[in-house]
């Protein structure tokens, strides 16, 4: 729902006469997969909102640019910035679709946004699953899973923190090992 406040603050200051909204039916289902599709980027989804807001056609909707017609597939998908670009070079697995992989994603986001790109590119080899609300991390080995543990814990706790996230707790374990 934090996105969605954000999401109205902007509608807002863009139009200051526009009437505030709730969240439409089906917002916290759309925002879940919409996340996943961007790879856990909120950035680009906020960029999607951004250019929504400056559309000619979402301004002429009654009431003015709203967010149900903004979670139309057809109409969230073409305001996405960067489709365009070259793949950047893989750095890992790719996330997967699931809600630990789109939680694992926005801190990865969070961190890059925070300036820790060479972080990041570290931690996107980790491989994400949730256990009831801890984040479980699996990195490809014991001198992996150390080294995350002991440079890069109190990263990740604080970007995930910050977030509305399922997740309140991380755990780091090698590939082959049990999580408890």
């Amino acid at each position: 729902m934090a996105f969605f406040a954000w999401a109205q603050e902007a509608r807002l200051a863009a139009f200051p006469r526009a009437i505030p909204q709730s969240p439409p039916p089906g917002w916290t289902e759309w925002y879940r997969s919409a996340l996943a599709a961007v790879g856990g980027n909120e950035a680009r989804l906020r960029g999607a909102w951004e250019s929504f807001l400056s559309d000619d056609w979402a301004k002429g909707r009654k009431p003015l640019c709203p967010a149900q017609a903004f979670i139309a597939t057809e109409v969230w998908q073409r305001h996405v910035p960067e489709q365009d670009a070259p793949a950047e070079t893989a750095c890992g697995p790719a996330l997967p679709a699931t809600e630990a992989g789109a939680t694992w994603g926005r801190v990865l986001a969070a961190l890059h946004s925070d300036g820790k790109r060479h972080v990041v590119e570290q931690l996107a080899r980790l491989s994400p699953t949730l256990e009831g609300d801890m984040l479980v991390l699996e990195a490809p080995d014991k001198f992996a899973a150390a080294h995350v543990q002991d440079d890069f814990l109190p990263l990740i706790e604080a970007a995930l923190a910050r977030l509305n996230a399922p997740a309140r707790s991380v755990l780091i374990h090698a590939a082959g090992e049990a999580t408890h």
